[in-house]
């Protein structure tokens, strides 16, 4: 009996053993059922993403094109539907650009430039009040320029000094000297006349060329400003009417606006006026002038010249030898010429100082010049003060 339950017992173990085998066996099909069947659909999934990746690259791709479409569009100027207003307005700007740079700009002949400036009426007017000085010029009624001027604040620029050598800074490479204004002003070494100089061969510097105590002759070329000093230079020149005369500078150079006809003509003729020793800078102002106009300018200017070296010699520094004239002679000097229709001076000093000159220098304008007796101001007369204050105003109409 014994043996018969080992027996049942051991036939029961090895019937569970092959019970849990097949279940083994069963569970692992079901296993790789379960992975052939998870791998299909990843597969599915994979070929479904891949369709939509293409589908979304199509898409991009029909946008990109849409979006030249639309900029070819939009440069062409056939449609304007970009979406941004900002865009729009900035390539409209680039194409006008580029369409008005393809237009010439109308050349200007000679002939024409002198008949447009025929054509325009213009007028000077001078006002004296006091102390103070202004000058309006007109063109067909209009106001252009406006010089005004304080005689109490009188500008240093072209007078003409014998001053004293104060101190020399090589590392500088300037000198300080005294003009008698109080505060020493400056010449830098590029501003020293080294040929009057004299220094013989030896190097070109401003150490070797002055030395303190000596004398020099300067002219001012910048008015002083807060505590720097004027500026200063040894290479003189004087201004004139029609010419910028140089002394001790043997050269000649004339005006690049005046053609080249007129440049020739006036190189002619100054080379027959013009002192071997000096030299003259031709002004715009010479265009048309006559030979004798010319030399009266360049002889006035020569004795000039004489004078202040004459003073130089006898005078002891810091000395003025020359001063320059007020704005009302400086702006007659410059502007006043055969285009200005009439010159009206409104104030009896000025009058005076106004009438002599042109009848010493261009007694050919004389006929031109107009003193102004009227009741109202000379300004408002001619509506100076009106265009002044309104180019004043806050707010300017253009």
């Amino acid at each position: 009996s014994t043996s018969n339950e080992a027996s049942e017992s051991g036939e029961e173990r090895t019937g569970g053993n092959n019970r849990n085998r097949n279940r083994n066996r069963r569970g692992g099909k079901n296993k790789n059922r379960a992975k052939s069947g998870n791998g299909a659909e990843g597969s599915e999934l994979e070929e479904g993403s891949t369709e939509s990746g293409d589908e979304d690259s199509a898409e991009s791709a029909e946008a990109a094109t849409a979006r030249k479409r639309s900029r070819k569009r939009t440069r062409d100027g056939s449609d304007n539907e970009s979406g941004s207003t900002r865009l729009d307005a900035k390539r409209a700007r680039r194409r006008d650009g580029r369409e008005s740079g393809r237009r010439r700009a109308p050349i200007l002949t000679e002939s024409e430039f002198l008949a447009r400036r025929e054509n325009v009426e213009r007028v000077m007017v001078v006002r004296q009040q006091g102390a103070r000085t202004q000058i309006a010029v007109l063109e067909d009624g209009i106001v252009v320029e406006h010089y005004i001027n304080q005689s109490s604040s009188g500008s240093l620029v072209g007078n003409v000094y014998l001053g004293r050598v104060q101190n020399v800074l090589p590392g500088m490479e300037a000198a300080f000297v005294d003009i008698g204004k109080g505060r020493n002003a400056v010449l830098y070494a590029g501003e020293v006349n080294w040929d009057a100089a004299g220094l013989d061969g030896q190097p070109k510097k401003i150490e070797t060329a002055l030395k303190s105590g000596d004398p020099v002759l300067v002219q001012v070329t910048k008015d002083p400003v807060g505590q720097k000093g004027a500026r200063l230079t040894s290479q003189i020149s004087l201004p004139g009417r029609f010419l910028v005369y140089v002394p001790n500078n043997p050269m000649t150079g004339i005006s690049r606006k005046l053609p080249d006809r007129e440049r020739s003509r006036l190189k002619t003729i100054l080379k027959a006026l013009v002192p071997e020793d000096a030299g003259v800078i031709v002004r715009t102002a010479s265009e048309g002038a006559s030979e004798e106009e010319l030399g009266r300018d360049v002889a006035r200017l020569a004795a000039q010249w004489t004078d202040i070296e004459a003073k130089s010699k006898t005078a002891s520094p810091p000395t003025m030898l020359y001063g320059e004239p007020d704005i009302s002679i400086k702006v007659v000097r410059d502007i006043f010429n055969e285009d200005v229709k009439k010159l009206i001076v409104s104030g009896a000093d000025a009058w005076e100082t106004v009438e002599q000159y042109v009848s010493y220098v261009a007694p050919d304008l004389a006929d031109r010049l107009e003193k102004y007796v009227g009741t109202t101001d000379v300004f408002t007369e001619y509506r100076v003060d009106e265009q002044i204050a309104k180019a004043l105003d806050r707010k300017v109409y253009l």
